[in-house]
Formats: C-alpha cells, structure tokens, sequence
C-alpha cells in the first residue's frame, strides 16, 4: 500500500565531486505491507551501488554517537560478563567506532564492512575487518575460522538491507545458545507518528517496527526477547535476538507491539495523515527559505546528512536558497549535495563569514549541533524544520 511518494530524487548519499557531475534520479514512494508493518521503497539500486569504496558517513564524527557506543560497550561488557575468550561481532562496522572500545576492554572483536574507505579507517585504527556484504555466506566463513561470537551488533544497518533472508539467516548461523544479537534502527511506528519523513531515503531499503522484525526473525529461526527503546535517530529500537529458547522472552516484546499498533501503524488512516504533515513540512521549508532570502539574510546549512538531502531535494528550486552546507566529515568536504548542488565546507568557514541563519539537517543531532553553532558563530540563528520549522538553542 502506498504512504507517501517523494517524486523522482538522487541517490541521498551520493555526493558530487563537481556541480556538473552526473546527477541521476529514481522514484523515491514509501509503501507498506498492511499484514506484517514493513515499510519498503522500490529496489532501484544494488547495494554495490551504494555501499562503495566513496562511501561518505562516518560514525565517529558525532560526539553525542560515540558516547552512544561507549555506553553499549559498558553495559554489554558488564551484562554478559564478557572476556578475552568472548568474540564481538559488528556488521556494518563502519570506521570501527564500536568495536574499538570493546577491544580497549581486551575483549576480541571482528567488524564486517562493504564500503573499501570506512572499512579501511577501521583497520589502520587497529580493529581487524572483512570488506563485504553480510549474509549466510559470510556468516558460516566467521564461524568456521573464529567461532560462534557472544555478541553481534547490528546497529542501523537492517533498514539498508534489500534480502531481509539472507541477512537473517546469517545473524543465525552466528548463534549458538550463548550468543546474543542486538539490532539497533529508527522506529517506524515512530517515523510515522512523528513525520520524520525525510528518513526515506533510497539507502533504506526497509523501514523497521518491532511488529515486522518478530515476523522475519521467526522465519530465520530466532527469537525477538527484548527490545528496549532509544531516543537515538529521533526514536529507535534495539531489538535483542537469540536462539529459540536461549532466552526468555521479556514482556517489552509484546508491549512494544501493542504500542506500535495503538498509533494506527496498520491503519490506512495513519499513513495518510503522516502524508498530509510531510506535505505540510515540505511546503513549510520552502516557504522559510524564500522569506529568508527575500530579505536579505544569509542562510546555510549543517550536516550534509542523507536525510537533509532527502528534504532538499523534496523542496526542490528554493534549496538553493542555501549558500553552503557545514559538515565535519573530511570525507564530504569539497563535495557538492545531489540534487541542490550546494558546496559542502569545514566548521571554520561559521567562524569566518558568520552567516544569518543555519539550517540544521540531521535534526536528530540538534542539541550538538546548535552549541556547535553557538560556539563558532554566536550571531547565527539555528532552525530546524521537522517537524515544523523552529528556532533552537538560544
């Protein structure tokens, strides 16, 4: 069933070396599946496609995540007792942000990784990982040469996965009865409730509720026992899986599906209504940028996150209004966003040309963000624009 369709928009995470590089597009339409909850756009792009070796995010530059992950480490550790004979096991380990502090513990660790760049930031860091894609394949080769690892985190990665299957099948043949699996990812019960549209982008393939991923973890063989709320990404789950009767299955389980459930997620009425606020959203930004610019004030941007692109490029001509986007990722400086083509430069330039108004795109990291802001350009005024356009942090 349809929920919202954003037109045809670039690839979010493909930024551009030159305002003239070649920009493609590709139908962007969220559906869902009104038995299970699944959210899903089309497959227009092969992971390969996405998932290269110019992969730009970077996990270790928010502060407030690597806090994040130095307190998933701690608990873990002092939960599960875990030692040097224990294995962590991250897939999707990006830069290796996470593993590295349960290696600082002398706990053993192994991060799985298909973009050849990030991937390689975590090698040279020290922590050892395998440049491909996870799946069933993988899995049996991490068994056959480390063993069964206690621990496999997952964290916002299942959203990026087209074969669901596969990749399931392969958290189960990880497990043995002492292996624990935890899975971090947006809510899109949430989501919907709290018209955070612009997380629809072609890198998330599937869009998660603790409704849907008992469904699919049954059919590879776990069991969904825990899941635990997060204010992370605006609102996220860590859904916590075993072998079947490794665990007792906690209460959380079936209250956090009740809940899904009450805020309309298979109700026809809900998706349209979170239709109608993105609208409003869209029309919103697009306003605020023009009233801006019309008055003389100038307007940039900070985070040059997939998620403002999806924005941006929803709003279309008046994203322009934006003279450049902040980001401190190396990785994306000098680039252009797709679609907007909007230049992307390093923190200092807020301290030199302390522009009027700033744009925070990753509202999620708007706290940080702002005193950022603050701290480089005490004049400036930072905005957000979800779920409505509002001033923050002064």
């Amino acid at each position: 069933m349809s929920v919202l369709d954003l037109g045809e928009q670039p690839v979010s995470n493909r930024l551009l070396g030159s305002p003239e590089a070649d920009d493609p597009v590709f139908p962007l339409h969220l559906r869902i599946c009104p038995v299970c909850g699944l959210g899903q756009i089309g497959e227009y792009l092969l992971p390969d496609q996405i998932f290269d070796d110019e992969y730009p995010y970077l996990s270790s530059m928010s502060t407030s995540w690597l806090a994040h992950a130095e307190q998933y480490a701690q608990r873990l550790t002092g939960e599960l007792a875990l030692g040097s004979d224990d294995l962590v096991v991250e897939v999707a380990s990006n830069d290796g942000y996470l593993l590295a502090r349960f290696a600082a513990r002398g706990i053993p660790v192994l991060g799985v990784e298909p973009s050849g760049n990030v991937a390689d930031i975590a090698i040279a860091d020290g922590v050892p990982t395998i440049k491909e894609f996870f799946g069933v394949e993988t899995a049996r080769r991490i068994v056959a040469e480390h063993g069964h690892p206690r621990v496999v985190a997952a964290n916002n990665v299942l959203a990026h996965v087209p074969d669901l299957a596969d990749f399931a099948g392969g958290f189960a043949v990880l497990c043995d009865d002492a292996t624990v699996i935890t899975v971090e990812n947006p809510s899109f019960a949430v989501q919907l409730e709290q018209n955070q549209f612009d997380t629809i982008y072609h890198e998330h393939f599937s869009y998660l509720t603790a409704h849907a991923v008992r469904i699919f973890a049954r059919l590879a063989g776990l069991d969904l026992w825990r899941v635990e709320r997060l204010p992370t990404h605006g609102g996220s789950n860590r859904y916590w899986l075993a072998l079947p009767g490794a665990r007792e299955v906690e209460s959380s389980v079936a209250e956090t599906i009740a809940e899904e459930l009450s805020t309309g997620l298979l109700e026809p009425a809900a998706w349209n209504a979170f239709a109608e606020k993105s609208g409003r959203a869209i029309d919103g930004l697009s306003a605020w940028l023009e009233e801006q610019s019309s008055a003389g004030r100038t307007i940039v941007g900070y985070g040059a996150a997939a998620k403002g692109n999806t924005f941006l490029n929803a709003v279309g001509a008046p994203a322009r209004a934006l003279r450049y986007v902040i980001d401190a990722s190396p990785e994306k400086q000098g680039k252009f966003l797709p679609g907007s083509h909007v230049p992307i430069l390093a923190p200092e330039t807020l301290a030199s040309e302390a522009p009027d108004d700033v744009l925070i795109l990753p509202w999620n990291l708007q706290a940080e963000i702002s005193a950022l802001v603050q701290e480089r350009s005490p004049s400036s005024e930072s905005w957000v624009a979800i779920p409505e356009m509002h001033r923050v942090g002064k």
